[in-house]
């Protein structure tokens, strides 16, 4: 059997570090170079190592690459994070090549904007991320391919010393028993009330302007300049008690128009939609109404608010007021001019209600308000107002 057979859709369940460390050895004294890729069975999960006789080259793929790259930028080469974003917005960076990331390092190398060695730790601390989340993973199925080559321009990558120092984490999080908490899922208040009983006014208000759901659990653990593990630890009572919740959250450089729709019950049920910036929101509507049976469609951008519910034509919208590039009062202005929504019943989502906001939404065209203080029972009476049939 050839190496590059032997390693064609070899199925691992519990990749631990041991198994890890077991399949690059194989791979190192086979002298293995090409393209080695993990997905996990249903193919929602994709990595992908590039190999240079067994050793590693540069990591692509997996969670979020684009958050992973812009956090480690921030972390290892700080004076780069700002240049990165500007070039980013400006597309001077061809982001759509899987391998931008490594030819990025080698363009600031070049340009003398960074050193070698700058370039390999931020090398390292990735493929050590990657390593992680591989481990997270309950089954996973590896293929390599001999045929497809990254040249490398820096050191390479011994695994088998990150294996190691990710098997004493991935014990951390199983001790913490919180290995079933991804790293790369946001947190998000589920339970307004009971968290601001639970805390004090100042922890309270700090816990709001984080947990907005936008931020993972690495991003806001480098805010607060913590681990992932300590912060996820910290949560964990909130999680379990039912206060906090976890979501999952689109990379940066998804298009918001991947909507999220969540039609798990049948057709005959309400569509109920909702435009607004905030996932946290989103999501927590979400965990309401799915009890209840209906369905559900999340809109992030504004801006593909008004085509994106043209093309499902949901029954009840919830609207935000405070947008980005467009204010809820324009937005619904627009709708309903649409034939489609003249009589759809639009739902404002605002923290401030009062009289003059009340009555320049009545002229709009809304059909009722609602705080962002989400109460199960309130929210439901109020679907219930409008949507009588159900």
């Amino acid at each position: 059997m050839t190496a590059k057979s032997a390693f064609q859709d070899l199925i691992v369940k519990e990749f631990s570090a041991s198994k890890q460390a077991k399949l690059f050895k194989s791979l190192q004294q086979s002298r293995i170079s090409g393209q080695l890729i993990f997905t996990n069975p249903n193919q929602e999960y994709q990595c992908c190592f590039y190999l240079h006789l067994g050793q590693i080259v540069y990591p692509t793929g997996g969670v979020h690459p684009f958050r992973r790259w812009q956090r480690n930028v921030t972390v290892h080469l700080p004076h780069l994070s700002f240049a990165l974003r500007k070039e980013v917005e400006a597309k001077t960076i061809d982001v759509s090549d899987d391998l931008w990331e490594y030819q990025q390092l080698f363009n600031w190398v070049q340009e003398e904007r960074i050193t070698e060695q700058q370039a390999y730790k931020l090398i390292v601390a990735i493929v050590s991320e990657v390593l992680f989340d591989i481990t997270q993973r309950i089954e996973v199925i590896c293929k390599i391919y001999q045929d497809r080559f990254l040249e490398p321009k820096f050191n390479l990558v011994d695994p088998q010393q990150l294996i190691k120092k990710n098997q004493l984490l991935w014990q951390n999080w199983q001790k913490a028993k919180i290995a079933d908490r991804f790293p790369s899922m946001a947190p998000v208040i589920l339970q307004d009330k009971q968290l601001k009983q639970s805390t004090s006014a100042h922890v309270y208000q700090n816990l709001c302007r984080l947990l907005d759901g936008n931020r993972t659990i690495r991003e806001l653990a480098l805010e607060l300049k913590t681990s992932p593990l300590q912060l996820t630890r910290s949560f964990l009572p909130y999680i379990q008690s039912g206060v906090l919740g976890l979501t999952e959250v689109p990379d940066l450089l998804e298009s918001s128009s991947q909507n999220k729709v969540n039609i798990f019950q049948n057709s005959n049920q309400p569509l109920i939609a909702c435009v607004d910036d905030s996932q946290m929101v989103a999501f927590t509507i979400e965990q309401i109404l799915s009890i209840s049976g209906y369905r559900f469609l999340a809109i992030n951008n504004p801006l593909r608010a008004i085509p994106t519910l043209l093309e499902y034509k949901p029954d009840l919208i919830f609207l935000d007021i405070v947008m980005p590039h467009i204010s809820g009062y324009e937005l619904c202005s627009k709708l309903r001019q649409h034939n489609a929504f003249a009589k759809t019943p639009i739902v404002f989502l605002t923290s401030n209600d009062g009289v003059i906001d009340r009555l320049r939404a009545k002229i709009v065209g809304s059909s009722d308000f609602m705080r962002k203080t989400l109460e199960p029972d309130k929210l439901l009476k109020l679907i219930s107002k409008h949507l009588p049939q159900k």
